[in-house]
């Protein structure tokens, strides 16, 4: 009967240690332990029987763990590991109930004896292969005297099979040293191999051949192994589908060589092998795939065939990866003369004919377009400011503009709910109506004075007329070239990426893409720092940005040192790649916090406070506040320039605040005490 206290016990052989933490393991459910920072959450309880990942929150033990893995059941599960240990024993097997029973500690174990003799038992049995039955067995496989005492291939009139019975067999040597080997019966398919308390997990067979240099074919049995190695090749056996076994031997140290994969030419050797090349390909392990048994079930049976066609295959695969080896080294070179300002300068000027062909985005500020050169271009611009100071409002209102004038926008709200931003663009409609109308600002409608639907039986006929007409305004010039999406955590750099495609493919224009706002887009890694996925995001923006040649906004909190001081590039929060990688940097303020030369510390925070108190409180009477937008950054262009706002939030309405727009120096103030101008 078998133990399955002892198939519990070896939890482990199902688990790929840690490179990194002592102790820990790569989770096979959920994959921890395999991100760029290598923190594996699996670990094994004290019992030695039972496992539990922090990441994914599985708990069981060897069985619950394969059952999940393989997407069986329990008891199919159960068979698995039991034919393993000791092949036939899950049919014999009195019943489902007899194995799970309620586990009762076995009895101390007996004094330990002498531990099983690997390289005798490899001497005895090679020594019992000569003129033996097993001999002729091998020779009529098609090998040599020579490879049989190369591998040293042993064998045993009489071996026995726990489960089975006793059957002449052949054995293998797994390596030169003989710490591992297997027994295969000569008239049936039964399979012997030493328990893991004995000599560890299987390895791979002929594992050596891995470390070779050159390249290496992958095959299913160690006679297939044995006769590509015969016939000049090197060859490694997985032995049947037991994939898991080269990815843990690779994940331990990266073969030497190109790998070949050749499994045998039926439906399930094919399955593993798509199984292997899929795992090679996600771990960046070179490889190809190649049919090197020709017409044949596998390599060992085009040995028996003669002829030398084994011989003649492997020349010919080997030639293949040569050459492809060859073409791949041109195909660098070219590539990287590519890269060099010679590859680069063919393509410069047709850049530059195309560029004037997509002139900038204008904004709908025309005092900012002359800041930015014209408008947007196609590069990341990040926009920064303290709570409460309208940033979202801001951005919202520019990207309107920009989808008055025709141009598609996607606008990612990841705070706001997408009728919140939708009623602040008609609250921001009606201040506008009343100013072209001539009719009091009181007519206006705020934000919440249009969600508010139970408020409308209050107003007038003359301010539902008002509404009625901003809604229907939005809807001619806007809402037809505006897309909002809303999200809660849930919306990350791959989402955005995607929705970008997808828009492009489908209507064949690049939109202008915001963000509102990056510090809550959704993490690129859960085990990474804020700062971590901050930095990873702004840089995956830059590079979508790049890649489809569209303006990005991205709109930033600040750090709260930076409440009560001017804005500056240190201001913006949890990231420096939004300083690095920002083609703009936009910082929004009250105007006049700038530093005054000779002004000492206190009565500076005390003026600042001041002013913050005061504009806000005119912003809370419905008046408007008086803001400074300052370019941080300009990569192509001027920084260190800034313009002015005056900015209503009960109405989400932005204006610049002069007519004919000039650029101030820093500390100048034109709403208190206009000084000199000068003009753009």
């Amino acid at each position: 009967m078998v133990d399955l206290e002892e198939i519990r016990a070896g939890l482990r052989d199902e688990l790929q240690p840690s490179q990194r933490e002592h102790g820990k393991f790569i989770c096979p459910l959920c994959g921890s332990g395999t991100g760029s920072h290598k923190s594996a959450a699996f670990s094994i309880e004290k019992d030695g029987k039972h496992g539990k990942c922090f990441s994914c929150g599985f708990y069981g033990d060897r069985f619950d763990l394969v059952s999940q893995r393989d997407g069986i059941s329990i008891a199919e599960a159960t068979r698995r590991l039991i034919d393993q240990y000791s092949p036939g024993s899950a049919r014999a097997r009195s019943s489902a109930e007899e194995d799970f029973s309620p586990y009762r500690p076995p009895a101390p174990p007996a004094a330990e004896g002498p531990s099983r003799d690997f390289p005798g038992e490899v001497a005895r049995a090679h020594e019992a292969l000569k003129g033996s039955e097993g001999e002729r067995y091998l020779m009529g496989r098609g090998f040599t005297e020579e490879t049989l005492e190369r591998f040293k291939l042993g064998y045993e009139p009489s071996h026995f099979f726990p489960g089975r019975g006793s059957f002449p067999a052949i054995l293998f040597p797994y390596d030169p040293g003989g710490h591992y080997v297997g027994w295969r019966a000569l008239t049936t398919k039964h399979y012997d191999k030493p328990k893991t308390s004995e000599a560890g997990e299987e390895p791979v067979f002929n594992a050596g051949a891995l470390y070779s240099g050159g390249p290496v074919f992958v095959v299913e049995s160690q006679l297939c192994a044995i006769s590509i190695e015969q016939e000049g090749g090197r060859a490694v056996a997985i032995g049947g589908s037991g994939e898991r076994k080269l990815l843990r031997q690779i994940e331990k140290k990266a073969p030497g060589g190109l790998l070949i994969l050749s499994m045998d030419n039926d439906e399930p050797g094919q399955e593993t092998q798509q199984k292997i090349a899929a795992a090679l390909e996600a771990k960046g392990i070179p490889f190809i795939q190649a049919n090197v048994s020709g017409n044949a079930k596998d390599p060992n049976e085009l040995l028996q065939q003669g002829g030398g066609l084994l011989r003649q295959s492997i020349a010919s695969t080997l030639r293949t990866v040569d050459e492809a080896r060859e073409k791949a080294v041109e195909d660098q070179r070219a590539k990287r003369q590519q890269e060099s300002a010679e590859g680069y300068i063919s393509g410069f000027m047709q850049e530059l004919r195309e560029s004037r062909s997509a002139p900038a985005i204008p904004t709908g500020f025309p005092g900012l377009d002359r800041l930015l050169d014209g408008g947007l271009y196609p590069g990341l611009y990040i926009l920064g400011a303290i709570t409460s100071l309208g940033k979202t409002t801001f951005t919202l209102q520019l990207c309107d503009q920009i989808a008055a004038a025709g141009h598609d926008v996607l606008f990612y709200s990841l705070e706001m709910a997408r009728q919140e931003l939708t009623a602040k663009s008609i609250s921001r409609i009606t201040y506008e109506l009343t100013r072209r109308k001539g009719l009091s600002q009181d007519k206006a409608k705020t934000t919440r004075g249009i969600i508010a639907s139970k408020r409308w039986a209050g107003y007038s006929r003359d301010e539902m007329e008002l509404m009625a007409e901003a809604i229907e305004d939005y809807k001619a010039r806007i809402s037809g070239h505006i897309w909002h999406y809303e999200g809660v955590g849930n919306i990350g750099i791959q989402e955005i990426r995607q929705e970008v495609e997808r828009h492009i493919a489908i209507t064949g224009r690049l939109p202008v893409v915001a963000i509102d706002y990056l510090q809550i887009m959704a993490p690129v890694d859960m085990r990474a720092s804020d700062k971590q996925n901050t930095d990873k995001n702004v840089l995956e923006l830059k590079r979508l940005s790049r890649d489809k040649g569209i303006p990005i906004i991205g709109i930033s909190s600040l750090n709260r040192d930076n409440y009560t001081a001017p804005i500056n590039n240190a201001a913006f929060k949890e990231s420096g790649a939004i300083e690095y990688s920002s083609d703009v940097l936009i910082g929004l303020q009250f105007s006049g916090m700038d530093y005054q030369d000779g002004e000492a510390d206190k009565a500076r925070d005390k003026r600042i406070r001041e002013l913050v108190r005061a504009q806000k409180a005119k912003g809370n009477a419905g008046q408007a506040e008086e803001l400074q937008l300052k370019i941080l950054k300009n990569r192509n262009g001027r920084s260190g320039t800034d313009c002015l706002f005056s900015y209503r939030p009960m109405f989400n309405h932005y204006e610049e605040a002069l007519e004919g727009f000039t650029e101030v120096e820093p500390d100048d103030n034109p709403f208190s005490q206009p000084k000199k101008k000068r003009p753009l």
